[in-house]
C-alpha cells in the first residue's frame, strides 16, 4: 500500500523473479505497472531552427550507446581482451550527446529536447476491492504452469512461497487470491472421493441387509481390489487422476461390484448344499464363470466405441472408456480370483444362528415367494402379458417425445456451482483506455453493494484468459473477476444472472457476464458464417444477423467477428513531391511513427534491468 508506481514496477519484477524459482512454475505475467523510461520529446521549432531531422536525433543516440568487443592484444606474452566500453550508463548522460547540423554548429540534444527519467505510458490498470472497501491499485499476478505438471503442487508450492515473501517483499501488503485452479481441482477430487467412500459404503449396507455381514465383506473388498489393479492400468497407459477419470471410477462402482455380488451370493447359496466351503466356491466358478465373463465384456463393448471420438471433446473425455474398461476387466480376476479365496477365509457353514441371520432368511423365503407367484401369474395371464409390453412400449415412446419436445432439457456440459464469475468490458475500437477505466468504474461501484460478492480484481485494458477467446490486450478491453461469498445462498449461475440484471444500465460499452466452462474448451454453442466477396455486404449481413439473433427469447451474448470496425486515419504520401524533396516512403513512415507514437532509439543496458530511450515529438497533449 502506497506504493508509487515506478516502485509497483520494480515490486511486480521482484516477485516475478521469485515466483518463476518455484518448481513447476513456467511463467509469470504481470499486470498493472509501468516499466522504467527514458523519454526525449523532440521539440519540433527547435528542429527547424537547426534544420535537423527526427532520423538524426535518433541515429545520434543510436550512435552514442554502442559498447563491442575489439580483439585481443598481446603484451608481454599475456593476450588481454579488448573490449569498447561507449555504451550509456546513466540518464544524465543522455542530454549531452552532441549532434552536428548542416551548418557545422554543434548541438546538444538538451537544446532541442526535453529528457524525461520516468514510466513508460500506461497499457493496463489493475484494481483490487475486499469486503466491499473501494478498490485500490494493486498488482495482478498470473502464474502459468509447466505442460504437464500437477497442478495442486505447484499451487501448494506457489501459496507457500506467498506466504514466505510476507515477511519480506510482501511485508504489510494485502494478497487476495482471485483464482487457485489447484484448489479447485482439490475441491473437485475431495467431493468426488467422497462420494465413492458414500457409494461404497452404501454397497456394504445393502448386501449387510440382504445377504450377511461376511458376504458384505467378501462383495465390498472386490471394489478397492478392483482399483488397484486398474491404477496400475491407468499408470501404464500414461493416463493420471483427475476429475474425469475419479468420475468414471464412481460410475464404475456400481457395475464392477455385480460380479463380486454374484459370485458371493452363489458360494453363499451352494454353501447350503454341498456343507463344504472350497467345493461351494468351485462350483460358483464353474457355473458363473463365463456368464460373468460375457456380461462384463459387452459393457466393455459399450464404452470401446469412446475411444474413436476426435477433436477436443474425445481427448477431454478419453480417459472414461480408459478407466471404465480397466475396472471392468479388473473386476472379473477379482470376483473369479480373489472372491473365493476371500470367502473361503471369512465364510463359515456351521455358524452359530443368531436372530438376524433368521430374519434375514425368512425376509429372503417371503420376497422369493411372493416373486414365484408374480412371476407365475404374468406367465399365466396373456392380458397380463399385453398390459406389460403395451407400458413398456408407452414407456420407451414417451421418453423419446420428452427430450424431443424440450422437456427434458439437452446439455454436453452442465454448468456447477463455480467460486467466481467474469465481468468483461469491451468499448468501440480506438477507445483510449481512460474511458475504458470509467465505464470498469462504474461497474465497481455496482459490485460494491452486491451482498454474495466476497471481492474482485479489475484489470483495464486486456480481455480475461479465463473465457472463449480470451486472454488479448487492447485499451478498449477490460475484465473483472468477481470471487463469491464461500457461504452464500444463491448459486455461480443465479449470481451471474443478478449481475446482467444490475449491469443492464450500463449502455456505452458491451458488458458480458459468465463463468467458466465445465468441458473442454470449444467455441459458442452457435455459429454461424456468411461467405463472400464484398466486405460492405458482408458487413450489413452480418450487423442485421446480429440484430434478429439478439431479439429471440433465450439468446445471449450474440457477437460477430467485424465487431471490430477497423476505425483509423490514413495517410497518403504524393510520391512525386517526395521524389523532389529526395526522401523515400519509409522515411516518411519512419518521421510519422516517430513523431505520433515514439521509436525507442536505443536500450540503456543495466544488471537489474534495462531501460528504453523513446523518441517522440511533441505533437501529442498527453506528452
Amino acid at each position: 500500500q502506497g506504493l508509487s508506481p515506478a516502485g509497483m514496477t520494480v515490486l511486480g519484477d521482484d516477485l516475478t523473479r521469485e515466483l518463476k524459482k518455484v518448481k513447476g512454475v513456467s511463467k509469470v505475467q504481470v499486470s498493472g505497472t509501468r516499466k522504467k523510461e527514458i523519454q526525449v520529446v523532440v521539440r519540433k521549432d527547435k528542429l527547424a531552427l537547426y534544420n535537423l531531422s527526427l532520423n538524426q536525433v535518433i541515429a545520434a543516440i543510436q550512435g552514442a550507446n554502442a559498447a563491442a568487443p575489439i580483439g585481443r592484444i598481446t603484451i608481454s606474452d599475456v593476450d588481454y581482451p579488448i573490449k569498447f566500453a561507449g555504451s550509456i550508463d546513466s540518464v544524465n548522460q543522455v542530454p549531452d550527446i552532441a549532434l552536428q547540423s548542416p551548418s557545422g554548429t554543434l548541438v546538444y540534444l538538451r537544446d532541442i529536447a526535453t529528457v524525461v527519467d520516468g514510466l513508460e505510458s500506461p497499457r493496463t490498470y489493475s484494481r483490487v476491492s475486499v469486503g466491499g472497501e473501494p478498490s485500490e491499485n494493486a498488482l495482478t499476478l498470473a502464474v502459468y504452469k509447466k505442460s504437464g505438471g500437477d497442478v495442486t503442487t505447484i499451487a501448494e508450492l506457489t501459496r507457500a512461497k506467498i506466504e514466505e515473501l510476507k515477511g519480506s517483499l510482501l511485508l504489510g501488503a494485502q494478497v487476495v487470491v482471485s483464482i487457485d485452479g489447484g484448489e479447485r481441482v482439490q475441491k473437485d477430487l475431495r467431493e468426488l472421493s467422497r462420494t465413492g467412500l458414500e457409494t461404497v459404503l452404501l454397497v456394504m449396507i445393502v448386501l449387510f441387509l440382504t445377504i450377511g455381514w461376511r458376504e458384505a465383506i467378501v462383495a465390498g473388498l472386490s471394489i478397492p481390489l478392483s482399483f488397484v489393479i486398474a491404477f496400475i492400468g491407468l499408470y501404464a497407459s500414461g493416463n493420471t487422476i483427475n476429475f474425469i477419470s475419479l468420475f468414471s471410477l464412481i460410475l464404475a462402482i456400481g457395475i464392477l461390484v455385480d460380479s463380486g455380488i454374484v459370485v458371493a451370493e452363489a458360494i453363499h447359496t451352494r454353501i447350503k448344499k454341498f456343507g463344504n466351503v472350497k467345493e461351494a466356491a468351485v462350483a460358483s466358478i464353474n457355473e458363473y464363470a463365463w456368464p460373468l465373463i460375457a456380461g462384463t465384456m459387452t459393457t466393455v463393448a459399450v464404452f470401446f466405441p469412446l475411444f474413436f471420438l476426435s477433436g477436443t471433446t474425445g481427448k477431454f473425455i478419453k480417459s472414461i472408456p480408459f478407466t471404465i474398461i480397466f475396472v471392468l476387466i479388473a473386476s472379473i480376476f477379482v470376483a473369479l480370483g480373489m472372491v473365493p479365496i476371500l470367502a473361503t477365509v471369512l465364510t463359515k457353514h456351521h455358524e452359530k444362528k443368531n436372530r438376524f441371520s433368521e430374519m434375514q432368511e425368512e425376509w429372503f423365503i417371503k420376497t422369493q415367494s411372493w416373486y414365484k407367484e408374480f412371476l407365475g401369474s404374468m406367465l399365466a395371464s396373456r392380458k397380463y402379458q399385453n398390459r406389460f409390453l403395451l407400458g413398456i412400449t408407452l414407456a420407451f415412446v414417451g421418453s423419446i417425445l420428452l427430450v424431443s419436445f424440450g422437456a427434458v432439457k439437452v446439455q454436453l456440459f452442465p454448468q456447477d456451482d463455480q467460486d467466481f464469475v467474469i465481468v468483461t468490458v469491451e468499448k468501440p475500437e480506438g477507445t483510449p483506455l481512460q474511458s475504458t477505466d470509467l465505464v470498469v468504474r462504474e461497474i465497481e461501484e455496482v459490485l460494491y453493494e452486491e451482498p454474495y460478492v466476497s471481492s474482485f480484481v479489475s484489470a483495464v485494458g486486456a480481455s480475461s484468459g479465463l473465457v472463449d477467446g480470451g486472454g488479448g490486450a487492447n485499451t478498449k478491453l477490460a475484465n473483472i473477476t468477481v470471487i463469491l461469498q464461500d457461504e452464500r445462498t444463491i448459486t455461480s449461475s443465479e449470481a451471474v444472472e443478478l449481475l446482467r440484471a444490475d449491469l443492464a444500465h450500463v449502455n456505452d460499452a458491451t458488458i458480458k457476464v459468465t463463468q467458466g466452462n465445465n468441458g473442454p474448451p470449444g467455441g459458442k454453442p452457435v455459429l454461424i458464417k456468411f461467405k463472400g466477396d464484398d466486405l460492405n455486404a458482408l458487413s450489413l449481413a452480418t450487423d442485421k444477423a446480429e440484430r434478429i439473433l439478439s431479439a429471440i427469447p433465450g439468446t445471449q451474448d450474440v457477437e460477430t467477428s467485424l465487431r471490430d470496425d477497423g476505425t483509423q486515419l490514413e495517410i497518403t504520401i504524393d510520391r512525386s513531391k517526395a521524389s523532389r524533396y529526395g526522401i523515400t516512403t519509409a522515411q516518411v513512415a519512419q518521421i510519422l511513427r516517430t513523431a505520433v507514437s515514439g521509436v525507442v532509439a536505443t536500450t540503456i543496458k543495466k544488471q537489474e534491468d534495462d531501460i528504453d530511450i523513446l523518441v517522440k515529438l511533441d505533437l501529442n497533449e498527453n506528452f
